[in-house]
């Protein structure tokens, strides 16, 4: 069962705040494997040693894959994670005042994707293993990763070309809540 972290509280019962980052991490594995296969190729998880999420085969070729999320704001991150865990009291984010969400949201997200370009332990997996797979989460309701997708391509393109070091040669963003669909965003040429 393919299930957000968010779903798995009301589908299978209570998770502790612990827990949630490895259901949330597996659950979104399982999906990409099942894109994957959808798409007529083949994922098998070989490790998951955190960092990264897991070593793959990816149609018999050894990558990695690393998994990251990009929530609207702080609020709504505490909003979804406390609710979604039995441990900790919830804290709504409803009934508050958004401003430009379009333009916070793709704020984040170019964050979120810098951040792990630049993080030593990035460079050291890809030093050893070559270029991975990242897996970005849209947590926004205000937009879903297709449109996000098509709406920062070139952003994120743009990004990444800056960078010195090729980290990722494929970056996808994926619906964080609801049924869970992939959609690259970018592909190293």
């Amino acid at each position: 069962m393919n299930l957000s972290f968010v779903d798995f509280k009301r589908e299978e019962g209570m998770v502790g705040r612990r827990d949630l980052k490895n259901v949330h991490e597996n659950s979104v594995l399982e999906a990409f494997k099942k894109h994957v296969s959808d798409s007529g190729n083949s994922l098998e998880i070989i490790e998951m040693p955190d960092p990264p999420e897991a070593f793959v085969k990816l149609n018999a070729s050894r990558t990695w894959i690393e998994i990251t999320d990009a929530y609207l704001d702080l609020d709504h991150a505490i909003g979804l994670t406390t609710w979604a865990s039995d441990d900790a009291k919830h804290i709504s984010d409803s009934k508050r005042l958004i401003v430009e969400p379009d333009a916070t949201f793709q704020a984040v997200l170019l964050s979120v994707v810098e951040k792990k370009y630049k993080k030593a332990t990035m460079f050291s997996i890809f030093n050893e293993e070559g270029p991975g797979i990242l897996l970005v989460g849209v947590f926004t309701p205000f937009s879903s990763a297709y449109d996000i997708a098509c709406e920062q391509k070139e952003n994120i393109r743009s990004l990444v070309e800056k960078e010195s070091t090729p980290i990722f040669s494929t970056i996808y963003v994926y619906d964080g809540v609801g049924k869970r669909e992939f959609h690259k965003i970018y592909q190293k040429t």
